[in-house]
């Protein structure tokens, strides 16, 4: 069973993943980060609620990204 913290672990891991290699699909990202179907949604659900993530739809896949302010926070961040 996973807990609400590996849920926010896993948001992080995304995040990070988001900012430094952009938008990406729903189905890549999982095979980017090693996290099985479950576990991206709890986490992107998660950012989602926090308003962190842009998301489209193209060619019937889901892709996500980091919103403009995300992305800057994420340069912030990663420049410390």
């Amino acid at each position: 069973m996973i807990s609400t913290q590996q849920v926010g672990e896993n948001a992080g891991k995304i995040w990070y993943n988001l900012g430094k290699n952009g938008e990406v699909s729903t189905k890549e990202l999982a095979r980017e980060v090693n996290m099985n179907p479950d576990e991206i949604n709890l986490a992107l659900g998660w950012l989602a609620r926090e308003n962190k993530l842009k998301l489209s739809e193209k060619n019937r896949n889901i892709y996500v990204g980091l919103t403009d302010a995300e992305k800057r926070a994420y340069l912030q961040a990663s420049h410390k």
